[in-house]
């Protein structure tokens, strides 16, 4: 009985790893983080989008169609235009979160280029 239980867990715990990675893959495009970015600000509408980022209809509505398909943002149609909006308004969260790992990074980098400089900078004075 206790290993059944724990082979459901292990199922369940798999399961919800496959539902983040999803996620995770959806939000591992520049251009979708920068979709999130604008709809954290509030809702867009197609028209709105296209202008923002700069991108034909159709590479927009494929953006979207994933986005929508993990359940990172809702639309509405309203007339000719169509609206999106955040979902779940925890993923702005998550998006800053990933931002300040990277800044961090870079602050770490920026450190070790410097550390590197200032060895080669010696060893050319000896």
């Amino acid at each position: 009985m206790e290993q059944n239980t724990q082979t459901r867990r292990t199922r369940e715990t798999d399961a919800l790893y496959g539902l983040q990675a999803q996620i995770c893959r959806v939000l591992g495009h520049p251009r979708r983080i920068q979709i999130l970015e604008l709809l954290a600000e509030g809702e867009r509408s197609n028209a709105e989008l296209l202008r923002a980022l700069g991108v034909s209809k159709v590479n927009l509505s494929q953006h979207l169609a994933l986005m929508r398909h993990v359940g990172l943002l809702e639309s509405r149609q309203q007339g000719r235009e169509t609206f999106h909006r955040l979902a779940i308004l925890e993923v702005e969260k998550a998006c800053r979160v990933i931002r300040e790992v990277v800044a961090q990074q870079l602050n770490q980098n920026t450190r070790l280029i410097r550390s590197l400089k200032l060895r080669q900078d010696e060893r050319g004075k000896s």
